[in-house]
């Protein structure tokens, strides 16, 4: 992108940027990763994300190739491997760095920005880390167009302080992990269910889920406890990859639609069942979820059908 920058093509830095990251994307699907429950959302994030660094690529290049300014490219390298080894930190060692360290940096902006559309709850969870990332680069390209003077700069540090306490104060939802110890403890963490009301994005993604369950032929098989199995699906996968803050609001939603879609005669023996046999029946529905916006699920059904089990037995009490 700096190379790009110095030509004075920063939509060649963008585009080698989109390339990069449609790549990674590529090598993720060939390795298992589930489709995208957010194509457009995900698209966006990266788009922005591309634009932001490549903003940040002009400034260096004018640095470096301007000769009162020949320490540019050092400049470049430290900031680039410092934000890349902090987020390594953080992420190998939870809690290592400080929160209002890591909200101070742009790649940490892109990586929830990512993530959150990565992981089903769209746009609106991030949209502070994506504010943040497009404000950062338009004041960074004005720094680069109004070079040598030195004002603009004030300008890029202010803004970057200010979007970051955007950041601090609207942060984007938690990271996921892969819930690897399932398989290995298939007793492991128990169905969770919220017990506090959703945040405003978290809502707004439960409402989306909810109409788009309306449209979803699983929803409405003619056998009632294969629809009870698929709409217990809609907990189970996002549980079992930890998608906070979805995972433990889904629960409750999924109660609600199996108390509309199944007799209230019938609801409490066919969820008894399915709690006794989980590996009965079909989870075929999981493939179709991101019609719903969430992770599809692939792999081993054991992990998957456990979890059916306790949520099965959890929600018969709902």
């Amino acid at each position: 992108m700096i190379a790009a920058a110095i030509a004075g093509r920063l939509w060649i830095g963008v585009l080698l940027a989109l390339l990069a990251g449609a790549g990674l994307l590529l090598l993720a699907r060939a390795l298992g990763m589930p489709p995208l429950p957010h194509p457009f959302s995900t698209g966006l994030a990266i788009v922005i994300a591309s634009f932001s660094f490549a903003a940040r690529g002009t400034l260096f290049a004018r640095t470096a190739s301007d000769a009162a300014y020949n320490r540019g490219w050092w400049i470049a390298v430290f900031v680039v491997a410092g934000e890349a080894a902090m987020l390594l930190t953080a992420s190998a060692i939870p809690g290592a760095l400080p929160a209002w360290l890591l909200v101070l940096l742009p790649a940490q902006w892109a990586s929830v920005a990512i993530q959150t559309a990565l992981t089903g709850t769209g746009t609106r969870a991030a949209s502070s880390a994506l504010l943040a990332l497009a404000g950062t680069a338009a004041v960074t390209l004005l720094v680069a167009r109004l070079r040598p003077r030195r004002w603009p700069y004030a300008v890029m540090f202010t803004a970057w302080l200010g979007l970051s306490a955007l950041v601090w104060h609207r942060p984007g939802p938690p990271m996921p992990r892969a819930d690897l110890a399932i398989a290995a403890a298939p007793a492991g963490p128990i169905a969770p269910i919220a017990v506090m009301p959703p945040d405003a994005a978290t809502a707004s993604a439960l409402a989306r889920v909810q109409r788009q369950i309306r449209n979803w032929p699983a929803a409405a098989d003619p056998d009632l406890t294969q629809r009870a199995r698929n709409l217990l699906l809609i907990a189970v996968v996002p549980d079992l990859y930890d998608n906070e803050p979805l995972q433990s609001h889904l629960p409750l939603l999924v109660a609600a639609e199996l108390k509309v879609r199944l007799p209230a005669d019938q609801r409490a023996a066919i969820l008894a069942a399915i709690a006794a046999d989980p590996t009965a029946g079909s989870v075929a529905a999981r493939r179709t979820l991101p019609v719903l916006g969430l992770p599809a699920s692939v792999g081993d059904e054991a992990p998957l059908r456990n979890r059916m089990g306790l949520y099965a037995a959890r929600l018969a009490r709902k």
